[in-house]
């Protein structure tokens, strides 16, 4: 207790100091805490599972090297077939089907749902928190809802035992609700319902695997028992086999392919690389922050150097002396945290809205992080000034206050290198504001203008149709949505153009294609494009032709190429030469052998555009023939993209609203445009800019404040000096250039030093970037400006104060 009073009348002596000191000090653990919450629940997804160590996603392979995430299952009862869930390793299994949008009925309201088809395993597995009811699924009409999905639906009462329909049209009962884990999952879904819903648990959809092994069992056991390449088919021959991924490293993984439907997926996956650019800032915060601290700090025990000195000499020891610093700094840095987790408080809104920085609250980290700070950061703030004043003699101590204005060599490269993180972190900022910028206004090389996307009916296909009679009544309402909707679109003089199929920014490369007569096999996404999608997106032919209705066919051995796919499968004659596929890529239980797979003729080379995230490389494309689709018993539940007059957009948008409102009732309607979703691929690049941005700017605060403390205390040794010059004749620009010129010189070697290092940081960074914007010298120089120019504005505030000051009075002072 003597300590701690001792402490705070130390600290209250010099409050102006330990006041801005606490300031920067719960400025900068704010920004740490926050990156270190958000780093620790990304790097932590699905810990929740217990047994995470010994739980894996299933993947299969195919002999030409590629995965994909995907169950176990014989569709052909293959008799050579080994079915990996009863290998002896294997403890339990659930296989799951994941629905990234669906609908249920509840009263005369329809709702969006993502939905998981499981069972009761799938919880033993991941067990999420049960809010009410049961986490087993034991009737085919079981349903288990989310603790936020409950709440639309329910309101905050007990939903357990109420019922809602389907879209198959099946009753469903409320058997439970869970809540969000402690840790992040990698699944985000509203509704649970039990896969024997269906006949023999079949979804006609793609099901994903879920496999804990017993305890010590070693999964590259597993992986070498079922490395064998088994027969897989449909209608094609794919020797596949199943292996084992950990289910920790899912959530960063890219070496295996996951289906996603949308943008908004059940699945949740994580980009390593903006985790490690948030983690990068959140150090050099840290830094800037205990560089700052034990600079301000080491002023006040300069001027407490005296004081030191006497205690020595009347006996006290090191470990006296050591305490009685490392109260001080507790005490600071216990203020210091508390401020901080209000910042953080009351900046949620603005985290997870304009930085995309959400984070789940895990209770037991933030307190272990509290106290990690409060047991490590005193001790490192203590370090420099005991180790400073604790060896020294007291007659050295007695005279360490520095009258003569120079400061200490320690001051200044604490200073010197706050600032070369702060130039850099602003460099940075701005190279990446650029960056985005850049890839935003890129020509994706087809029309992107006016493109609205919708679907205007919800996709019921899962209903079992368990009768003629009811087979035509499902028919007959679908083609009266079918004429509905093609009537009023054609109609409609609000659209240009519009047509069924998914755009074309996000093609991904799936199947190997080689020039005919070669074996080096590269991969090239394929496509199926009808003239009129082509012509509503306005692609460019450089050679050849486009396709011709009269003549071109489905099925046909022809395609259309990119670019890119011409110089990937060194085409140099599109007349002579020919592509062979690796497997047939498509499929009719109409035609005749599907085993055969001739080569397909080059008609026609279209330009690049852009398929995905500019930092990929363009994708290489091959398109083979579409007849044009319009609403037919196939396509009805397909997306729907319109190209809308300009300037008649929220006509448009209501137009579609009413003509899914007359199909659907109330039920949601949700609609993009093109140019959003385009730009929604760079979701993780505007986080990173902004975080930079954002904390650059807290940088430079806490540089200034840094400053401020600094040439607070210099000015003020200095005032006897200003006094004797100003009677001398001194003018103010003598002063300013007296009191100015060290701080200017430091900043100047501060961003010389940055120039370099931001530049390295910047090239590394876009290294795997396929196209980047130019690193342009005025990112430097606008750096220097705002740096400076604050830097520059917070000294000369304080010089003015200093040479206003009556030289008399000073002098009369020190007499």
């Amino acid at each position: 207790m003597k300590l701690l009073k001792t402490a705070f009348r130390s600290l209250g002596k010099f409050r102006l100091y330990t006041v801005v000191n606490i300031i920067g000090l719960s400025v900068s653990l704010a920004c740490v805490i926050l990156i270190a919450r958000y780093v620790h629940q990304e790097t932590t997804v699905n810990h929740f599972a217990k047994d995470l160590d010994r739980t894996y996603m299933m993947f299969y392979q195919d002999q030409k090297g590629r995965s994909r995430y995907g169950g176990a299952y014989n569709p052909n009862n293959d008799k050579d077939y080994t079915d990996p869930h009863t290998d002896p390793s294997v403890e339990a299994v659930t296989s799951f089907v994941p629905f990234d949008k669906d609908f249920i009925v509840l009263g005369e309201h329809t709702f969006d749902v993502k939905l998981i088809a499981a069972d009761s395993v799938f919880l033993q597995i991941l067990p999420y928190p049960v809010l009410y009811g049961s986490s087993k699924l034991v009737s085919p009409q079981d349903a288990i809802l989310t603790e936020e999905f409950a709440r639309k639906l329910f309101g905050n009462t007990n939903p357990v035992g109420k019922t809602f329909t389907y879209s198959s049209g099946d009753v469903l009962k409320v058997s439970g609700v869970i809540r969000k884990p402690i840790f992040k999952s990698f699944l985000q879904f509203d509704l649970l319902v039990n896969r024997l819903m269906k006949p023999n648990g079949f979804w006609a959809r793609s099901q994903h695997d879920l496999v804990l092994l017993y305890s010590g069992a070693d999964v590259e056991d597993f992986n070498k028992r079922n490395g064998e390449f088994k027969h897989y088919s449909h209608f094609r021959e794919l020797l596949v086999r199943y292996q084992l991924f950990a289910l920790k490293d899912v959530y960063f993984d890219r070496s295996n392919f996951l289906y996603e439907e949308s943008n908004d997926s059940v699945f949740v996956l994580g980009n390593k690389a903006s985790i490690k650019v948030v983690f990068i800032v959140g150090i050099l915060i840290l830094l800037i922050g205990l560089f700052n601290f034990v600079n301000i700090y080491t002023v006040v025990a300069l001027r407490r150097g005296r004081e030191f000195g006497i205690k020595k000499v009347f006996g006290a020891n090191k470990t006296q002396l050591f305490l009685q610093l490392y109260m001080e700094n507790l005490f600071m840095a216990v203020i210091a945290v508390f401020l901080a987790w209000a910042l953080i408080e009351l900046s949620d809104v603005f985290l997870t809205n304009q930085l995309g920085i959400a984070v789940q609250g895990d209770q037991r980290f933030d307190l272990w992080l509290s106290c990690l700070i409060l047991l490590v950061l005193p001790f490192i703030t203590t370090l420099y000034p005991f180790l400073r004043y604790a060896f020294s003699t007291p007659v050295t101590s007695l005279r360490s206050v520095n009258v003569g204005g120079v400061s200490l060599v320690s001051r200044s490269a604490f200073l010197f290198l706050q600032y070369v993180i702060t130039f850099a972190l602003l460099v940075t900022a701005l190279f990446f504001m650029k960056q985005l910028r850049f890839m935003l206004d890129a020509d994706p090389g087809y029309d992107t203008k006016n493109v609205i996307i919708c679907k205007l009916l919800y996709d019921n296909h899962f209903n079992d149709i368990k009768s003629n009679e009811e087979y035509e009544v499902s028919h007959h309402k679908m083609k009266q949505n079918e004429e509905l909707i093609r009537r009023k679109l054609n109609e409609s003089p609000l659209f240009s153009n519009w047509l069924l199929g998914e755009p074309p920014y996000n093609l991904k490369t799936s199947t190997p294609v080689a020039r005919s007569g070669r074996e080096d096999y590269k991969e090239v996404a394929i496509e199926w494009f009808s003239n009129h999608y082509m012509r509503m997106f306005g692609l460019q032919l450089l050679e050849g032709r486009f396709w011709n209705d009269s003549i071109d066919i489905w099925g046909q051995y022809k395609c259309i190429i990119n670019e890119s796919a011409k110089e990937l499968l060194e085409i140099t004659d599109i007349h002579s030469q020919s592509l062979q596929t690796g497997e047939r890529i498509w499929f009719s239980s109409l035609e005749g052998d599907m085993k055969q797979n001739p080569p397909y003729e080059i008609v026609g080379v279209i330009k690049d555009f852009q398929t995905g995230h500019l930092s990929q490389k363009t994708v290489p494309l091959m398109i083979s023939y579409e007849e044009d689709i319009e609403y037919d018993a196939d396509f009805l539940y397909g997306p729907l993209m319109a190209k809308i007059i300009p300037g008649r957009e929220k006509e448009a948008v209501a137009y579609l609203r009413d003509i899914f409102t007359e199909i659907n009732g109330d039920a949601e309607f949700t609609y993009s445009f093109l140019e959003d979703d385009i730009a929604a691929l760079y979701k993780d690049d505007k986080r990173v800019s902004r975080v930079y941005t954002t904390f650059a700017v807290i940088a430079i605060l806490v540089s200034c404040l840094g400053l401020f403390a600094l040439s607070l205390f210099d000015i003020r040794q200095r005032y006897r000096e200003i006094a004797l010059r100003k009677v001398n004749g001194a003018t103010t620009k003598d002063v300013l250039h007296l009191l100015l010129k060290k701080y200017i010189w430091l900043l100047a070697g501060a961003f010389v030093v940055a120039v370099p290092v931001s530049y390295l940081f910047i090239n590394k960074y876009l290294e795997g970037f396929a196209h980047k914007a130019p690193v342009s010298w005025w990112l430097f120089a606008v750096s220097a400006v705002v740096v400076v120019g604050v830097s520059l504005l917070t000294l000369v505030w304080q010089v003015k104060k200093a040479v206003r000051i009556d030289p008399a009075r000073v002098l009369a002072m020190d007499n």
